[in-house]
């Protein structure tokens, strides 16, 4: 197996799962602000997520810098990177890069229906805030307008 592709591209592939796995982890976070309504809480979460998100961009560049000096063109998702990964790395090291990568697919796909229930929690809880702020809103009328008639005893 040549070890300076492999271990390039194990590297990324590790360093892209540990970048999810940082993201299970604020996504966990996450989920617990909503729940607990800490709006101030949440935005620090989500700035947290913005950060792993960004070194999941740089990370995309770096693939696709290596990419192409080994010969592979259209990424990790197309066939010419499977056929050229097995046929420089053997079978065992496919394997490995292989089982690495199906874990970030079926992690991303989890944090990607965790996040879409998150949202509809939020979402419910933003409705539930906005109706007791128009509450708050229409008691602060009522109260304002029975100060004015107690003023005028």
């Amino acid at each position: 197996m040549p070890t300076d592709f492999f271990e390039t591209i194990n590297s990324l592939v590790q360093e892209e799962l540990s970048l999810y796995k940082s993201l299970e982890a604020l996504v966990d976070d996450e989920e617990i602000q909503v729940r607990e309504s800490d709006m101030e809480g949440l935005l620090d979460v989500l700035q947290q997520k913005q950060s792993i998100i960004s070194s999941q961009e740089s990370l995309l560049e770096q693939w696709n810098n290596i990419m192409g000096p080994f010969g592979v063109e259209g990424g990790k998702e197309g066939p010419a990177f499977w056929n050229n990964l097995a046929a420089r790395v053997g079978e065992n090291g496919y394997n490995q890069i292989a089982a690495s990568i199906n874990e970030i697919r079926e992690l991303g796909q989890r944090l990607l229906d965790r996040e879409g229930e998150i949202r509809t929690e939020l979402e419910k809880n933003l409705a539930e805030m906005r109706t007791t702020l128009l509450k708050m809103g229409r008691n602060r009328v009522a109260m304002r307008g029975y100060s004015r008639g107690m003023a005028a005893f």
